[in-house]
């Protein structure tokens, strides 16, 4: 029986997710029959939706391999070529090759050499004496008495009076409280199989499958609810899924009480999975649970 990763509990096979800490598991492995084409657990030898045996693909790692083996001989057939190819390229032949066509087309315009000098002479230019310029004498111009201005009378000025001001109160805003988005609405699924009350064997390969026309989202899911009498005391299995049908494991046969006839009920509705700040996952019901059916394994 596996355990869990994080609380060490013992998991039952085909459990995705931990009953004690809801830790999601590994699902597992499952194979598609060659005959119907229905999908069932890898382990089972008989496909339970046809009765044929599952064999075991070999059609796509004959394919592989063989594409493999066709690679390889094309890379050590061209392989050789490429590189004598590679080596037999020459640098310094190809510049040879380019200069001498080159040197056979005629010329058409005769453009000029020009031969830089090395020693380039400057001749200096003529620095122009500065002349001196003769500063003209400022003559002092006579001062003029300015004429007594006659005082104006000061005019008296209008002193308002103080307006008064009205004090307006504070106006306080009322917080609203939040309004808080409604979730969507699921209709409670149907279930289809095994019927209510249907009773089965050792070695029987029970399916619930129900109907739901509610589209999931990525994080929503099913959740399937299997209830049995064990020790007096009952014990609830949740299981989340995302298809409209579950493989009861084989390792709940005979684990519920004989007194209860062998009895387990089981639901389904639909949820949406939160992960809280401690890692751990809760479920959000978005509808109402389906009507809870009975199948007796004895």
């Amino acid at each position: 029986m596996k355990k869990c990763s994080r609380c060490r509990s013992e998991i039952l096979e085909g459990q995705l997710v931990c009953p004690e800490c809801g830790k999601p598991q590994r699902s597992p492995r499952r194979v598609r029959c060659r005959y119907c084409g229905g999908i069932s657990s890898q382990g089972l030898q008989v496909c339970p939706h046809c009765g044929e045996q599952l064999k075991q693909d070999w059609l796509r790692p004959s394919l592989i391999f063989l594409g493999l083996v066709v690679i390889v001989a094309l890379v050590m057939i061209s392989g050789p070529r490429l590189l004598r190819g590679v080596e037999g390229f020459r640098p310094a032949q190809a510049i040879d090759t380019i200069q001498a066509m080159v040197s056979d087309v005629p010329v058409l315009v005769d453009v000029p050499s020009l031969t830089p000098s090395l020693t380039p002479s400057i001749t200096p230019s003529p620095t122009s004496t500065p002349t001196s310029t003769p500063v003209p004498s400022v003559t002092p111009s006579p001062t003029l008495t300015p004429r007594p201005t006659d005082t104006p009378t000061a005019t008296p000025t209008h002193t308002p009076s103080p307006t008064p001001t009205r004090t307006r109160r504070p106006v306080t805003a009322t917080p609203r409280p939040p309004t808080a988005t409604p979730l969507p609405t699921a209709a409670a699924p149907a279930p289809l199989t095994p019927e209510d009350g249907s009773s089965y064997g050792e070695g029987a390969i029970i399916r619930l499958a129900w109907q739901s026309f509610y589209t999931l989202s990525p994080d929503e899911c099913y959740l399937l609810t299997v209830s049995y009498v064990q020790g007096g005391a009952r014990v609830d299995l949740p299981v989340c899924v995302q298809e409209t049908q579950w493989w009861v494991d084989d390792g709940l046969y005979l684990q519920a009480d004989q007194e209860t006839g062998r009895a387990y009920h089981w639901s389904v509705r639909v949820v949406r999975k939160d992960v809280n700040e401690d890692g751990s996952v809760s479920y959000v019901s978005l509808g109402p649970s389906s009507e809870e059916w009975t199948f007796y394994w004895r």
